[in-house]
């Protein structure tokens, strides 16, 4: 499955620190789009959507909050995003500053 380039085994590393689940959802074949389903113990009955956009310079991220039995389909994507963020700078840092955003904006 794609990553649209983003290290998402570092990312859920860094989430595993602040107990936070990270599990990749989706990808496109284009390889510029992946989702990530974020659940925490400490929001129970909820879980967020992480979608990641790598279409170039700034890279987008944006998040939905949803009772923890939803499940997107691949027709709900591009997600309607109630958060949102771009990501400038060397790609090597998104997970890092993806990981604070979650944190900020998810607990």
């Amino acid at each position: 499955m794609g990553t649209a380039r983003l290290d998402v085994k570092k990312l859920a590393g860094l989430l595993e620190r602040i107990k936070l689940d990270c599990l990749l959802i989706d990808d496109d074949s284009a390889m510029d789009h992946c989702v990530l389903r974020i659940s925490s113990i400490k929001r129970p009955g909820v879980v967020a959507y992480v979608e990641y956009e790598n279409a170039g310079e700034p890279r987008l991220v944006g998040m939905i909050v949803r009772p923890e039995d939803y499940a997107p389909e691949k027709k709900d994507y591009p997600l309607e995003w109630e958060e949102s963020m771009k990501v400038k700078g060397p790609r090597l840092e998104d997970p890092e500053k993806i990981a604070a955003w979650i944190k900020q904006e998810f607990l």
